[in-house]
């Protein structure tokens, strides 16, 4: 659950009277609290749904080509990986190349000389495009709470090595560079390899 409902959780444990045991029952918060709502979200006695816009949706999946950067530098072997066809259509909005910054061929002919590694899991970038302003007041489905919503989009890529970017530390420092520059507000969090 994310960091930001720990101040509910501590609550939580604080309606427990003195000296009470961790599996002894929490007494109900009071009706109409924002720590109410939290405590029947979390005990499942209300189940929040969230339906995403159609312009949020991945889109199809297809197969891309990237060489691993747990390879020695002479292998000329790419393996194949997916990457969101929302993500592949909205790579001009994150400042990013495919073949440059992130290494990747999103239209390999065929599958000759390609291989689906199991196992392998591509590094992978999430970028994300943040709108200027202050956002739009909504209210929370866990709490009620209101706080202010920006349509940030985000777009998630995997990255391999490339002739410009040979290992993992400078195709990040590139991405970095690439996503930061222009007058977009944007921000970039990576996952490492695993071969």
């Amino acid at each position: 659950m994310p960091t930001r409902f720990n101040s509910l959780k501590r609550a939580l444990h604080y309606l427990r009277p003195p000296g009470a045991n961790e599996s002894s029952v929490v007494p109900d918060a009071p009706e109409g609290t924002q720590l109410r709502k939290f405590q029947e979200f979390k005990s499942g006695k209300v189940v929040i749904k969230i339906n995403r816009s159609s312009d949020s949706l991945p889109g199809n999946e297809t197969f891309c080509a990237l060489k691993p950067f747990a390879l020695p530098a002479s292998e000329t072997t790419k393996f194949l990986v997916s990457i969101s066809g929302r993500a592949q259509s909205h790579v001009a909005d994150t400042g990013l190349s495919f073949t440059d910054e992130l290494g990747i061929d999103v239209t390999p002919a065929g599958t000759a000389g390609l291989e689906k590694e199991k196992g392998f899991v591509a590094a992978k970038a999430t970028v994300s495009v943040v709108p200027t302003g202050v956002g739009t007041s909504t209210s929370s489905k866990i709490t009620g709470n209101s706080y202010k919503k920006k349509a940030t989009k985000t777009y998630t890529y995997p990255f391999g090595a490339s002739t410009n970017h040979p290992n993992y530390k400078t195709a990040k420092a590139a991405i970095i560079a690439k996503a930061s520059t222009g007058t977009a507000n944007r921000g970039v969090s990576f996952k490492p390899e695993k071969f």
